[in-house]
């Protein structure tokens, strides 16, 4: 009972933390984007050609117009609006990992929230940073959330509702693009997740004429290169970019085409660290990809990551000497340990629950197959 006090005390403190920097950071370099997007849209000027520091599908330019409505009629900054708009999404992202790890083996629903809500690495990106990521991993949660077992053992079958979800969380913001793999299971999932696809293109088609900005400012969208892993290739020579950006891509499709057959919320942790491990760039909001997800196994890999986050992020802002050329190197090496223990996991799984797993479908990794029963 104790126990779980402190925790929910945790998740207190978090919270309050959060909130006091959403009102008292100053604002960074996203939210000033976020400002020249607002007026952007409020003038009714093309939002693609307007401006190259918009990156994402129409609905985040949507949102902050409301935003930006609700600073104006409250006397408040876009800046507190957004922070505060996103904390809401944070408490939500930390109710539903309570429930998702209250049907699951490991780690505890109140620890769950609490690694959430009280990691560094997530408070600076969304109260300092103001960056949105979140928001997309809130509708990848849920996805997981519907498509995992229910407690009486039976599983949700039907592939729409999580395809709705997984639609919504790329709408907001792309880094959940590859995750649909994970759910193609079947012909009809595939079809599903197919159609997720399809509602995402169709949201451009209002802007059919920009396409051009669209190409050059979405598709063609490229990290920021850092002396971090791969990246240091770019940096040396711009024209890795490409290359680069090809490998952590196909690297990552590859690996959610192998882990069809997994848990969706492992399979969806070993995408982020894939796609991060192979990245030809980084940016802090990065970070919080696999943290988000990880918080409901925690582990060695979870808080090695964590630790090399923070040191990265504070010492870039703060200027402390080496956190530019080698303390992203560290946050790579992190990842890459993470990863290595995520492939334990997945192999023990595979050699604990082989009487357990269902028949895997033709074409299922044998590295998944036990995994099924999850």
């Amino acid at each position: 009972m104790k126990g779980r006090a402190a925790v929910v005390a945790v998740c207190a403190a978090a919270v309050a933390a959060r909130a006091w920097l959403a009102f008292v950071a100053p604002p960074s370099v996203d939210l000033e984007s976020y400002g020249i997007v607002a007026d952007i849209v409020r003038s009714g000027a093309p939002l693609y050609e307007s401006t190259h520091r918009y990156n994402y599908s129409p609905v985040w330019s949507w949102m902050l117009r409301g935003l930006n409505g609700v600073a104006r009629s409250t006397g408040l900054s876009l800046s507190e609006t957004v922070r505060s708009a996103l904390l809401l999404s944070d408490l939500a992202t930390a109710v539903l990992l309570f429930r998702i790890a209250g049907r699951r083996r490991g780690v505890a629903p109140w620890t769950a929230a609490a690694l959430f809500l009280a990691n560094p690495v997530g408070i600076w990106v969304s109260s300092v940073q103001g960056q949105f990521d979140g928001l997309s991993l809130f509708f990848l949660l849920a996805a997981i959330a519907v498509s995992s077992p229910i407690p009486d053992g039976a599983k949700r079958n039907h592939a729409l509702f999580p395809a709705l979800l997984l639609a919504v969380s790329m709408m907001i913001k792309q880094v959940t693009a590859l995750h649909p793999i994970l759910w193609m299971r079947r012909k009809s999932a595939a079809l599903a997740m197919l159609g997720a696809y399809l509602l995402v293109a169709l949201l451009f088609l209002p802007y059919a004429a920009q396409w051009r900005a669209i190409a050059r400012h979405v598709l063609l969208y490229r990290a920021v290169p850092r002396s971090y892993g791969l990246s240091e290739l770019v940096l040396w020579d711009a024209r890795w970019a490409l290359p680069v950006s090809i490998l952590a891509l196909a690297a990552a499709a590859i690996a959610a085409w192998r882990l069809r057959f997994a848990d969706y919320a492992r399979g969806s942790l070993v995408v982020f660290l894939v796609l991060l491990f192979f990245a030809p760039g980084l940016g802090a909001q990065y970070l919080i990809w696999p943290l988000t997800v990880g918080a409901l196994f925690a582990g060695a890999g979870y808080f090695a990551f964590t630790a090399a986050g923070t040191l990265w992020i504070l010492g870039s802002h703060f200027g402390l000497p080496g956190s530019g050329r080698y303390m992203g190197h560290l946050v790579w090496l992190s990842v890459g340990f993470w990863l290595l223990r995520e492939a334990r996991a997945l192999s023990r799984a595979t050699l604990r629950e082989p009487a357990e797993a269902q028949p895997a479908p033709p074409g299922a990794s044998p590295l998944t197959q036990g995994s099924l029963a999850k």
